[in-house]
């Protein structure tokens, strides 16, 4: 279970999210939906401990931090054991080739040798189907190749949960396909997902649970079938806006 309890957190003095509670269970693909400005990715980023909210407790699986005070390396590594990121850019070490992207992880953070790491690196990157360029560098690589990279490397340190920033948002639609498939197989395998997208097609596919943000708050929390049968009226002007496309 990964549990957020009244999280707060502002930016220059502008609210960004207001005492948000949520509860997300293991084994689901949770998506999280909004305008822009809805606070989807500082959410997520709070996951992650790569942003800190000014109060409210976070808490994974048994490990928990209450924010409002300094947080320790110990704290942080312990969430971040349990969690992590894949994110729009890639963020992929341009000088390491794609072997040592994903092997590198686990053994900086103590939890495979070599040998082990970079076995099972190449395991996972023939399972998002990039075991045939290992000695490549990402520079060399596709939009899509390297966030399939950015997902392997992801699922290296075994986490709790996967957190998903928009990653397709900078592909165009035939690399975002090879991304969503991966996304799409993890989720059949009910892997732990927290998704932030705009790609309402993956949500009506694979969600089994949406999350919808507006004004700092939770407006929607519960199954795709309701949330797209909504008659709320700041869900359906939200929705409409793909409809018109």
């Amino acid at each position: 279970m990964l549990e957020l309890n009244d999280v707060s957190k502002s930016f220059g003095g502008t609210p960004v999210l207001k005492q948000v509670s949520l509860q997300l269970r293991g084994g689901e693909t949770t998506v999280v939906l909004g305008p822009s400005g809805s606070g989807k990715s500082t959410l997520l980023r709070t996951m992650n401990l790569l942003e800190v909210p000014e109060s409210g407790c976070l808490s994974i699986n048994g490990d928990s931090v209450t924010f409002g005070a300094t947080l320790t390396r110990k704290q942080v590594a312990a969430i971040r054991r349990r969690s992590a990121m894949v994110f729009q850019g890639y963020n992929l070490f341009p000088h390491e080739t794609v072997l040592e992207n994903v092997a590198m992880p686990p053994v900086l953070n103590g939890k495979a040798d070599r040998a082990t790491a970079r076995a099972r690196a190449t395991e996972l990157l023939g399972k998002v189907g990039m075991d045939h360029r290992l000695q490549e560098y990402p520079d060399n690589l596709s939009g899509g190749q390297q966030q399939r990279v950015a997902i392997a490397r992801a699922l290296a340190v075994e986490p709790d949960y996967l957190l998903f920033d928009e990653p397709t948002s900078a592909l165009d639609p035939e690399l975002e396909a090879e991304v969503i498939k991966v996304m799409v197989d993890l989720a059949r395998e009910r892997r732990s997902l927290v998704v932030v997208t705009h790609n309402i097609g993956f949500a009506r596919r694979v969600a089994d649970r949406i999350v919808f943000l507006a004004d700092g708050g939770i407006g929607f929390d519960g199954t795709p079938e309701g949330f797209f049968a909504s008659d709320n009226e700041r869900i359906r002007r939200y929705l409409n806006v793909f409809d018109a496309v």
